[in-house]
Protein backbone atom coordinates (compact mmCIF):
# COMPACT_ATOMS: atom_id res chain seq x y z
CA UNK A 1 0.00 0.00 0.00
CA UNK A 2 1.14 3.52 -0.73
CA UNK A 3 1.95 5.54 2.36
CA UNK A 4 0.31 8.89 2.71
CA UNK A 5 0.68 11.99 4.78
CA UNK A 6 -2.55 13.47 6.06
CA UNK A 7 -2.71 17.22 5.94
CA UNK A 8 -5.10 18.79 8.39
CA UNK A 9 -6.08 22.38 7.78
CA UNK A 10 -7.86 24.20 10.54
CA UNK A 11 -9.14 27.62 9.60
CA UNK A 12 -10.42 30.08 12.17
CA UNK A 13 -13.37 30.91 9.93
CA UNK A 14 -14.26 27.22 9.61
CA UNK A 15 -13.87 26.46 13.31
CA UNK A 16 -15.93 29.47 14.32
CA UNK A 17 -18.74 28.44 11.99
CA UNK A 18 -18.92 25.00 13.59
CA UNK A 19 -17.87 23.22 10.39
CA UNK A 20 -15.40 20.34 10.36
CA UNK A 21 -11.75 21.09 9.57
CA UNK A 22 -10.55 20.28 6.05
CA UNK A 23 -8.42 17.20 5.55
CA UNK A 24 -6.29 16.37 2.55
CA UNK A 25 -4.54 13.05 2.05
CA UNK A 26 -1.23 13.46 0.22
CA UNK A 27 0.70 10.54 -1.30
CA UNK A 28 4.21 10.21 0.02
CA UNK A 29 6.94 11.23 -2.44
CA UNK A 30 4.55 13.16 -4.71
CA UNK A 31 6.34 15.58 -7.03
CA UNK A 32 7.20 19.15 -6.08
CA UNK A 33 4.48 21.71 -6.86
CA UNK A 34 1.83 18.97 -7.02
CA UNK A 35 -1.79 20.01 -6.55
CA UNK A 36 -3.18 19.14 -3.09
CA UNK A 37 -6.53 20.92 -3.11
CA UNK A 38 -8.43 24.12 -3.73
CA UNK A 39 -8.95 25.66 -0.32
CA UNK A 40 -11.32 28.40 -1.49
CA UNK A 41 -13.54 25.94 -3.32
CA UNK A 42 -13.53 23.44 -0.46
CA UNK A 43 -14.47 26.18 2.01
CA UNK A 44 -17.18 27.51 -0.30
CA UNK A 45 -15.45 30.88 -0.64
CA UNK A 46 -14.51 33.04 -3.58
CA UNK A 47 -10.73 33.11 -4.03
CA UNK A 48 -10.82 36.87 -3.47
CA UNK A 49 -12.15 36.21 0.04
CA UNK A 50 -9.01 34.22 0.92
CA UNK A 51 -6.81 37.08 -0.19
CA UNK A 52 -8.97 39.62 1.67
CA UNK A 53 -8.72 37.52 4.85
CA UNK A 54 -4.94 37.21 4.34
CA UNK A 55 -5.07 33.41 4.28
CA UNK A 56 -1.69 31.70 4.59
CA UNK A 57 -0.13 28.40 5.59
CA UNK A 58 1.83 28.46 8.85
CA UNK A 59 4.42 25.82 9.78
CA UNK A 60 6.27 24.74 12.86
CA UNK A 61 9.99 24.89 12.26
CA UNK A 62 11.74 26.07 9.11
CA UNK A 63 10.35 23.68 6.52
CA UNK A 64 7.63 25.07 4.28
CA UNK A 65 6.03 21.90 2.91
CA UNK A 66 2.97 23.51 1.34
CA UNK A 67 2.19 26.71 -0.53
CA UNK A 68 -1.16 28.47 -0.73
CA UNK A 69 -1.91 30.88 -3.54
CA UNK A 70 -4.40 33.24 -1.84
CA UNK A 71 -5.50 34.62 -5.22
CA UNK A 72 -6.70 31.24 -6.52
CA UNK A 73 -7.10 29.15 -3.35
CA UNK A 74 -4.82 26.43 -4.77
CA UNK A 75 -2.75 24.50 -2.21
CA UNK A 76 0.38 22.73 -3.51
CA UNK A 77 3.18 20.63 -2.00
CA UNK A 78 6.48 22.48 -2.28
CA UNK A 79 8.59 19.30 -2.26
CA UNK A 80 8.20 15.52 -2.10
CA UNK A 81 7.01 14.48 1.37
CA UNK A 82 8.87 11.82 3.33
CA UNK A 83 6.68 10.40 6.11
CA UNK A 84 9.67 8.95 7.98
CA UNK A 85 11.27 12.39 8.10
CA UNK A 86 8.10 14.29 9.05
CA UNK A 87 6.69 11.78 11.58
CA UNK A 88 9.53 9.38 12.45
CA UNK A 89 7.89 7.89 15.56
CA UNK A 90 4.46 7.20 14.10
CA UNK A 91 2.98 4.75 11.59
CA UNK A 92 0.38 7.32 10.60
CA UNK A 93 1.34 10.92 9.93
CA UNK A 94 -0.94 13.89 10.48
Amino acid sequence: SQRQVLLLLVCVCVCQSGADPLRYSVPEEMESDSFVGNLAQDLGLAPSQLAARKARVVFEGNEQLFRLDPNTGVLTATEPLDREQICPQSESCT
